[in-house]
């Protein structure tokens, strides 16, 4: 009985929608799938001090004010409510520049790092643990004056919750004495940690596949090996425009970055650094994978040729032998020998054995 395959993860892949072409800038038009039935917002409202943790159903009007003293982050999730977007862009007083990029779902992962905002957009990865499929969606970040950040997600995610937890927990800890910069780092902390686990994963996928070709190589379908090229390539697209995204954010810091969180924007930087070295790594191995597959199947296929070549050298003198006494002549001497025909069977056994015998002997058989 063999052993259960391990199970290899995959891309959940929603179809796109049909580009509407030549609109005018900053159009508040949605571009994507809708991925969750209803958007929710929530505000987290801390200090050092005080926490409170609320969820409307809407985004509520001049409910949210910029302080010095408190953070206040605001999290949007489903990008489909384009009118709830836009009251959050008048707002905050929000570009429709900005405010297209973020209902756009297959936009350009970028940074936009200025005096007085830092915009970035870039890919939520995630994994199910149970069913190993990823998931990407779109994510966006706007750090604004008065220590203001807004997120914005397509559908809804675990990714946060452990950063909301030590906000709600960590009572005069860092990230309650600190401000919205080293809350921005640490949401962006939570998005990179999430591509090494499903990078880890991946890899384990890999790996798996590597045993299995070690194993026999013919039970693998190369539509399998396809396939995981394809989701490691995807993941690397994904995960690419993170490094230029910590690099900036420790290069060309704006002022609402102050300098005492300069330090975790230089290990956000190693994390990225980390997880693009680590998918170029999964990339060759997948690619190495392919070709152990092609060459093993290049192998069995030569040796089938091998058998098949030295059964028919040994059927070549049979054959010629047969040909030369299949000949209508009168006068063959042969045949008027009474012995001749069991002769001929056994220079046949004694041709095709001694044959058989030499390519054995030289393993070719």
């Amino acid at each position: 009985m063999n052993p259960p395959r391990p199970s290899s993860t995959s891309f959940n892949t929603p179809k796109k929608k049909k580009r509407e072409l030549a609109q005018s800038p900053g159009s508040l038009v949605h571009r994507g799938v809708k991925r969750t039935d209803a958007a929710k917002v929530r505000l987290i409202e801390y200090s050092e001090n005080s926490c409170q943790v609320t969820e409307f159903e809407s985004f509520p009007d001049n409910t949210i004010k910029g302080s010095p003293e408190k953070v206040n982050w605001l999290h949007f999730t489903g990008l489909h409510a384009v009118e709830e977007i836009s009251r959050v862009g008048k707002e905050f007083g929000v570009s429709s520049l900005i405010l297209e990029d973020i209902l756009h779902t297959n936009s350009r992962a970028k940074i936009e790092n200025h005096e007085d905002e830092v915009f970035v957009v870039t890919r939520l990865i995630t994994i199910s643990d149970t069913e190993k499929v990823i998931d990407v969606q779109h994510f966006c970040l706007l750090l604004l004056p008065g220590n203001i950040v807004l997120t914005f997600v397509e559908s809804p995610t675990s990714v946060f919750d452990p950063v909301i937890d030590r906000i709600v927990t960590n009572i005069g800890g860092r990230i309650r004495r600190f401000k919205g910069d080293y809350l921005t780092w640490a949401v962006l902390d939570a998005v990179v940690d999430n591509y090494l686990y499903v990078i880890d994963q991946l890899d384990d996928s890999v790996v798996a596949m590597d045993e299995r070709l070690q194993e026999d190589a013919s039970e693998v379908e190369v539509g399998e090996l396809y396939a995981l090229k394809r989701d490691v390539n995807h993941l690397q697209r994904a995960i690419r425009p993170i490094r230029e995204i910590a690099g900036s954010l420790l290069r060309d810091s704006s002022s609402l970055i102050s300098e005492t969180s300069l330090p975790f924007f230089v290990d956000l930087n190693d994390h990225a650094i980390q997880a693009i070295e680590t998918t170029e790594d999964l990339r060759e191995n997948s690619s190495s994978l392919r070709e152990f597959y092609l060459s093993a199947a290049s192998n069995r296929m030569n040796e089938v040729m091998k058998v098949l070549t030295c059964f028919s050298t040994i059927f070549l003198p049979l054959t010629f032998l047969a040909g030369i006494y299949g000949m209508n002549f009168e006068r063959m001497p042969e045949l008027s020998m009474p012995y001749a025909y069991p002769a001929i069977w056994v220079a046949f056994i004694l041709c095709a054995a001694g044959m058989f015998w030499l390519f054995r002997r030289m393993k070719w058989l």
